[in-house]
């Protein structure tokens, strides 16, 4: 302590400014490049495009090639008819999800392809032939936007392994009117998060066998096949607090095609769908002990579903 308190009397003022001035040059550069950062874009701006708010790019697609790592491109209201790639650790966010939306120009590509760490937030995404895709082995995030009347999926995830670097989380989402499923996902981590998924030609959410999810708190209606269709297979998946209503077929399938997993379905409604509940389908001849990583709480609520609550094991060959 001694020393200590001698060295802070001989470090005199200009001393101490001196090495105020170094951490200014040094530290301050870092912080500042740390920060994240904004390019602005505006499809009826008329001037020198810069990326600024005063002088915005006109296009989405001119802002994300000069986007880098903790850059958010800041859209403003309106149509842009582009199909876009949001690089890694890039987001694209709107003010209003009605009020900034993408459609394609080239209708054989998604409308939206993410790369790694990538985000979407407050915009429609429509017209395509998939809305937006997840590529292999990508993380992405998609929260408070609508994705609707896309000729295939709303959105299509590719798959990767199932830890947290590759998670893909959709949250607060209006997905409706697509000619395929709401959402496809292959074998992945994910989460899906207070949802509408609504009036999808096939089922409103579809996840292949291997998967972990976490599917909280989602309203799932009228889609034209099952509201949800599920694996057991080397799954992990949590099913709770969502409303299965009025699907043309079941609320809920799930599928076993041999491999053991765990389903856990708790505190969810399943109301008025045009067969069960939920119906569980063995497609193979195995042993059903299989079943027994799926469980189905007592609190669920079943309500007027045409076939059932649920169904026997169904043995499909």
């Amino acid at each position: 302590m001694g020393q200590k308190t001698t060295f802070f009397k001989q470090f005199d003022k200009k001393q101490l400014a001196g090495s105020i001035l170094l951490l200014a040059v040094f530290v301050l550069p870092f912080f500042s490049y740390a920060e994240d950062k904004k390019i602005y874009v505006d499809r009826n701006y008329i001037g020198t495009e810069k990326g600024t708010k005063n002088q915005p790019y006109k296009t989405i697609a001119k802002a994300l090639e000069n986007a880098s790592d903790n850059t958010t491109v800041d859209v403003a209201k309106g149509t842009y008819r582009e199909n876009i790639e949001i690089p890694s650790r890039v987001t694209v966010a709107g003010s209003e999800n009605d009020e900034v939306i993408i459609e394609p120009r080239n209708d054989d590509k998604p409308v939206v392809k993410m790369k790694h760490k990538s985000q979407l937030d407050e915009v429609t995404v429509r017209k395509g032939g998939i809305g937006i895709r997840v590529s292999e082995g990508d993380s992405a995030s998609i929260s408070e936007c609508i994705i609707k009347d896309n000729d295939k999926e709303g959105i299509k995830i590719e798959s990767a392994s199932v830890n947290e670097k590759h998670e893909v989380s959709i949250t607060d989402n209006l997905i409706k009117n697509n000619g395929r499923n709401g959402i496809l996902s292959e074998k992945r981590k994910l989460i899906l998060k207070k949802n509408e998924i609504i009036d999808n030609d096939g089922d409103g959410i579809g996840i292949m066998p291997g998967s972990e999810a976490w599917i909280s708190g989602n309203t799932i209606k009228d889609n034209d096949k099952s509201g949800m269709r599920i694996n057991l297979d080397n799954s992990n998946i949590s099913v709770r607090n969502n409303t299965y209503r009025d699907n043309k077929r079941e609320g809920v399938e799930i599928d076993a095609f041999g491999n053991g997993g765990r389903i856990d379905v708790t505190r969810s409604k399943f109301y008025e769908n045009d067969r069960y509940g939920i119906v569980l389908v063995q497609k193979g001849n195995f042993s059903r002990s299989i079943w027994n990583g799926l469980t189905i709480q007592n609190n669920n609520k079943f309500w007027k579903n045409s076939s059932g609550d649920i169904s026997p094991i169904i043995r499909v060959n």
